[in-house]
């Protein structure tokens, strides 16, 4: 048996042992000892009704009969509570181990994995199939792998102890049996095998799901779902998307159906042949009443234990595919060093940045979003990248920023190819605000800080609000930076409006301290003389750091040392702003067409 990929059966089964043995060994020995309890009440229990019959049948010794029956339920109890305690510390494990250890290799990997990988479209469907498979423990995903791999080892001993039993009876009796049971296991994997080609169109749906159900609480989209009467259209597609799981589902259900019928008929002509042989046999006086008892109960459990056998192969394929899925994100390829040969500049040093030839497709098929870019920004510049939507400005911030790795050229800092840093070493030099950055459920010091278990500088975060204009807010607050945010988690939590959280943000860039910065859309969202203080302390803000601006309001840029204007992605123009604003091209264009919205043809000669 072999799961999809390069995943098979005994290599997810000695990484599921291995992840277990870390957690909990003693939980794995404690829940292997179903096995044998299972087993031996199940024989004791069939041939307890031959021991009674046989000593009806000869005239036994009273006290040795009673003897007998004391001891079989002193074994059959003592099995019994083996059994339970040893089932109840499996599910028990099971639970525990996929809910705090699995869900944290999950999150590591996602917090952790390149950031280029965990965005495509292959990183995004196997990190769906992996969180899929964390969920439903009792039904189904990795939390059924270790009880199912359990209980196909019992079903196996259980099936072996039966047909040892029958053999005695005819050597033929159990391979006509096996026959009829290949054939029921034959079509359970014919049916998991359909289970499994429709994972990836189930966990599209999903994905549609989720978004829906995740993007649609919040408190800023209610807003929009309201005032745009959005709510039968987000309906729509949320039945779409259900429509299309249902559809795949009755597919898989179909199937089942006509397996289980199949399976109806076979086990009529099975163990009625059986049973007509046995009776067969009684009659000729070949076996006793108690034997036809005890080979009656063990046919009948024979096809118990191989039906359970088939359905466990079925079910451990099923596991087996999940623990496939989980290891198919968990080993998606990093690109970026986890060590390297050079140390990055510290928060203090000066950073320079050069971009060679650099160019980027996110899907080839479309085309380069980014063609053949050369940038040199000099240590403690501070830069503006303008241009349409799409030009290519965001894309340019993720590759310095190492987010993303570009097909062709090379980034430089100071002179140093940023392949030969470490990734986190490398990381810690940016400090930066994107467009769609969040705030976490905790206090507004911990939203800034960022460093769980480390002491924060208070007095370094109230610097850095006050750089941010935020410092008059937090001071209204109650409990001042101890506040907790993200309302809809946090039971004494607030909402920021947009302005202010880009201000926390700002904030947060600030206190990092790394030696460049990177503003992408620092202030959308704030009104234009909140705009202009913040760009006037620019200095203070940044001082002598490298600085990195994308916007949209050009008026922000006259507070730059360099401009370049990008359009289809590649650089089209580069200079100061007053140089740009004085010769025609796309910066002069860009400039009046927002100037004439803000200003009469008086008031224009001033933006100059």
């Amino acid at each position: 048996m072999r799961g999809t990929g390069s995943y098979s059966l005994f290599s997810n089964l000695k990484y599921i042992f291995h992840e277990l043995k870390s957690f909990s060994i003693s939980g794995i020995i404690i829940s292997f000892l179903e096995i044998p309890a299972k087993i031996m009440v199940s024989l004791v229990t069939i041939y307890s009704p031959k021991i009674v019959l046989d000593a009806i049948q000869r005239p036994a010794d009273i006290k040795e009969f009673t003897m007998t029956i004391i001891f079989i339920t002193l074994i059959l109890a003592a099995m019994f509570i083996i059994e339970l305690y040893s089932r109840n510390t499996a599910a028990h494990c099971a639970n525990a181990f996929v809910l705090t250890h699995m869900q944290r290799i999950w999150l590591n990997k996602a917090a952790d994995m390149d950031y280029e990988a965990f965005t495509s479209e292959e990183g995004k469907q196997k990190a769906e199939k992996a969180r899929a498979a964390l969920e439903d423990g009792n039904r189904g995903g990795l939390g059924t792998y270790f009880p199912r791999f359990s209980a196909l080892l019992m079903n196996t001993a259980g099936f072996i102890s039966y047909s040892a039993v029958i053999m005695k009876l005819h050597p033929l009796t159990v391979p006509i049996l096996i026959v009829f049971y290949l054939i029921n296991l034959g079509g359970t994997l014919y049916v998991e095998k359909i289970k499994q080609a429709s994972k990836d169109d189930i966990a599209k749906a999903g994905r549609k799901l989720n978004y829906i159900a995740y993007r649609t609480r919040g408190l800023d989209i209610g807003k929009d779902i309201r005032i745009y009467s959005m709510a039968g259209w987000l309906r729509a597609m949320a039945l779409k998307a259900k429509e299309d799981n249902v559809r795949i589902q009755k597919r898989i259900a179909d199937r089942q159906f006509i397996l289980d019928l199949v399976n109806i008929v076979l086990v009529f002509i099975r163990d009625g042949g059986a049973y007509a042989y046995l009776i067969y046999m009684v009659l000729g006086g070949h076996i006793t009443i108690g034997d036809f008892v005890l080979y009656f109960a063990a046919i009948t459990g024979l096809g118990e234990w191989f039906a359970k056998l088939a359905s466990g192969i079925g079910e451990m394929a099923e596991a087996n595919n999940y623990v496939t899925d989980f290891r198919s994100f968990i080993d998606i390829p990093d690109h970026l060093r986890w060590e390297g040969k050079e140390l990055p500049p510290g928060p203090k040093q000066a950073v320079s940045i050069d971009l060679e030839n650099i160019s980027y497709a996110y899907d080839p098929a479309k085309g380069n979003v980014l063609e053949s870019i050369n940038l040199h920004i000099k240590a403690g510049e501070k830069l503006a990248v303008v241009g349409s939507n799409g030009a290519g400005k965001t894309t340019i911030i993720k590759i310095i920023c190492g987010l993303i790795r570009a097909e062709e050229g090379r980034v430089l800092i100071n002179g140093i190819d940023i392949d030969r840093f470490a990734r986190e070493d490398y990381y810690a030099m940016f400090s930066a605000v994107f467009q769609d950055s969040g705030v976490l459920p905790v206090s507004i010091a911990d939203n800034i800080a960022l460093n769980v278990g480390e002491k924060k500088d208070y007095n370094r975060i109230q610097e850095c609000i006050a750089l941010a204009g935020l410092s008059e807010k937090i001071k209204s607050l109650p409990a001042g930076l101890e506040t907790k945010l993200v309302r809809y988690i946090s039971e004494d939590g607030m909402e920021f409006s947009g302005g202010e959280t880009q201000k926390l943000l700002l904030a947060r860039a600030l206190y990092k301290n790394a030696p460049v910065i990177i503003l992408d859309e620092p202030t959308a969202a704030l009104d234009p003389i909140t705009e202009h203080g913040i760009y006037t302390r620019l200095d203070s803000i940044a001082g002598d750091k490298a600085t990195i601006f994308i916007s949209h309001r050009l008026s922000t840029c006259r507070f730059c040392d360099e401009i370049i204007v990008m359009d289809q992605g590649r650089i089209v123009q580069q200079g100061s702003h007053d140089e740009l604003v004085a010769r025609p091209g796309k910066y002069h264009d860009l400039w009046f067409a927002q100037a004439k919205h803000y200003a009469d043809k008086t008031d224009m000669a001033d933006c100059l």
